[in-house]
């Protein structure tokens, strides 16, 4: 009621036009559908109760703003939809048109203030190990075979597969006999993805048998003599293990990956990165939704968060963010390309000496770059300047490099506060003069209490997430691949704005005086003084 009260709708017909083909015959509202879709995930609402709710609930009528007696639709609609949203950068889209009709409200604005901060998200797999994941694969493909064209199962399947494949695999950790298995079902594998070579079935295979031809490269490897090996840790007869960012983890959703952070947490799925405003006059709006593998770093994800709210027009003056996204070169990068100062704890100076207070740590060193020299606090000026040399971690800006010989090491009465070493010397390594400078500067700035107190409101998007968690059910996936992961996240981030602006107190405005009746009119056109109030009335 308040979305159409207030902000008449949150889309037209007209912005999902070029969604749709121009001939054909007539389809439902996209704008209700859209409407059916975030008001679903407000309620928790599977596809069938959303859509007994349009039929029967007046207040989902209101918000379509359609008849009391329009019989509504059928619930597969509903799943016809997100599959469009899907396509492209529709779900992204969707945001947009919402948040422009906010914006459009006065209910948010840019230059504020925002925060963003990041959660895992578990895919709707099973947990499963290597050997059950394998299985499984060949499972899945048999079914889908078996579905598509059950003739190239004839001279196949016999009754080992149907005991080995014909229900749902359940090992465990400790199945018995682990090798036999390991090593018939890597074979199985193989012959049917060769069956289905030899018949031309691969060219038009589905799904589920390119994620079993996955798998097995990923699994499985050939020895020297051709034969079926099972894949383990980098060895020097035959290759590892992939990263955990291209391994799979599930037949059933392929773009799903295993991630570690610290010793506590470690899931199978996704992160949900989550961007609102915080300003203190205005209410927290949801700005961008970023669905990413678990093995995305966070600081990976903020260029592209200010490149959509620079689209929608909501960029912040300050973005207040974790450790995991203050890499030094996306703070440079925002503040050039976008004005925005990204506030977050960065990473301390690595070195041993810093980490233990002891010696001479970078900082100790004077760093020349006009000439391309580094001096210690002995007064050695160092003799060899490389670099920049990109790093290895996705945080840490490009180093240069800067190298003292071992004439000035060795003879050196504070070399055990340089390197603990006999035979190496000290090198000290550091950002380049643009990011060095900005480096200085923002931690200087991060030693102040008005720094510190500006950063504390970013400790508000814990709530947040713990909002779309357990309020709103994001922390299980709903459905399976990435693409509709992320549709998700957005209509849920919708359903979280509409909560949100909706239990706002009303605006302090004064009543309306009310109407006066057709004798007090009488009274005014022909001047005769009346009373305004009733207490002004005598006794």
């Amino acid at each position: 009621m308040w979305v159409r009260d207030r902000l008449d709708g949150l889309w037209r017909d007209e912005d999902f036009a070029d969604w749709y083909p121009r001939d054909g015959r007539p389809g439902l509202s996209p704008a209700q559908l859209a409407t059916v879709c975030v008001l679903q995930f407000l309620l928790g609402l599977s596809d069938r109760q959303a859509a007994e709710a349009v039929r029967c609930r007046i207040d989902f009528k209101y918000a379509m703003a359609i008849e009391l007696d329009d019989p509504g639709f059928h619930h597969s609609v509903l799943a016809d939809f997100r599959e469009r949203l899907t396509e492209g950068d529709r779900a992204d889209r969707l945001l947009d048109l919402a948040l422009a009709r906010l914006k459009d409200a006065g209910l948010v604005r840019e230059r504020t203030t925002q925060r963003t901060d990041s959660t895992h998200v578990l895919a709707a797999v099973r947990d499963l190990t290597r050997l059950e994941m394998v299985t499984e694969a060949v499972r899945a493909a048999l079914e889908e075979v078996a579905g598509t064209a059950p003739h190239l199962l004839d001279e196949l399947v016999d009754e080992e597969w149907g005991c080995r494949y014909g229900r749902p695999v359940r090992l465990g950790k400790n199945p018995t006999k682990p090798k036999t298995r390991i090593l018939a079902t890597g074979n199985d594998a193989v012959r049917l993805l060769e069956h289905l070579y030899r018949h031309g079935a691969d060219r038009v295979s589905g799904l589920r048998v390119q994620a079993l031809r996955q798998i097995v490269v990923q699994n499985y490897h050939r020895d020297s003599a051709g034969h079926l090996r099972w894949r383990t840790a980098e060895t020097e007869d035959g290759p590892g293990l992939p990263p955990s960012s291209r391994a799979i983890v599930s037949p059933y959703d392929t773009s799903a990956r295993y991630a570690r952070h610290g010793h506590i947490i470690s899931w199978k799925g996704f992160s949900a990165h989550l961007t609102e405003t915080c300003a203190p006059d205005g209410p927290n709006v949801i700005t961008d939704v970023a669905t990413t593998a678990s093995t995305t770093h966070d600081s990976k994800v903020l260029p592209g968060i200010h490149t959509r709210l620079h689209r929608r027009g909501l960029l912040p003056a300050e973005h207040l963010v974790d450790s995991g996204c203050t890499s030094l070169p996306h703070l440079e990068q925002a503040a050039r390309d976008h004005q925005v100062t990204v506030s977050g704890p960065l990473r301390g100076d690595p070195t041993r000496q810093h980490r233990r207070g002891e010696g001479f740590a970078r900082d100790d060193f004077h760093i020349d770059h006009d000439r391309r020299q580094v001096t210690c606090p002995q007064g050695q000026v160092s003799q060899g300047w490389q670099g920049p040399y990109p790093t290895s971690s996705p945080t840490a800006a490009p180093l240069i490099v800067a190298r003292f010989t071992k004439s000035q090491c060795h003879p050196c009465l504070a070399r055990a506060q340089c390197t603990t070493s006999r035979e190496s010397t000290r090198t000290v390594g550091f950002p380049p003069r643009e990011l060095r400078d900005l480096q200085l500067r923002i931690r200087a700035e991060q030693q102040t209490p008005e720094w510190k107190t500006r950063y504390a409101v970013r400790s508000g998007v814990e709530g947040t997430v713990n909002e779309f968690a357990h309020g709103h059910g994001m922390r299980r996936c709903r459905y399976r691949g990435q693409g509709k992961v992320h549709l998700q996240h957005v209509l849920t981030a919708i359903a979280v704005n509409i909560e949100r602006l909706s239990g706002l107190p009303p605006t302090a405005e004064a009543p309306r005086p009310r109407r006066p009746t057709a004798f007090q009119t009488y009274l005014d056109q022909h001047e005769i003084p009346r009373p305004k109030s009733w207490r002004t009335l005598g006794t």
